[in-house]
């Protein structure tokens, strides 16, 4: 639970995430497994969440097309 990862993704126009876009862009702490583990985490996050798109203001696309995600378990409970 000390890894945090970067991610990036790709939006469309609807405010969906392009899923083979997302990436791993960088992690601090841990190992490569448990960076793997938490950007897989965050991918099925992104995906899961984003089933109807993000309500994100169209006229502005430009500057959300492209983001960058950081995933910091450090305060997340367990369940």
């Amino acid at each position: 639970l000390r890894t945090v990862v970067t991610i990036g993704v790709s939006m469309d126009q609807n405010g969906k995430p392009i899923q083979n876009s997302i990436r791993m862009i960088g992690y601090e702490g841990g190992d490569d497994n448990s960076a793997r583990s938490a950007f897989d985490a965050g991918r099925r996050a992104i995906i899961r969440c984003a089933r109807d798109g993000y309500p994100l203001p169209p006229e502005k696309y430009a500057q959300w097309q492209e983001v960058e995600i950081v995933f910091n378990p450090e305060k997340m409970r367990m369940k």
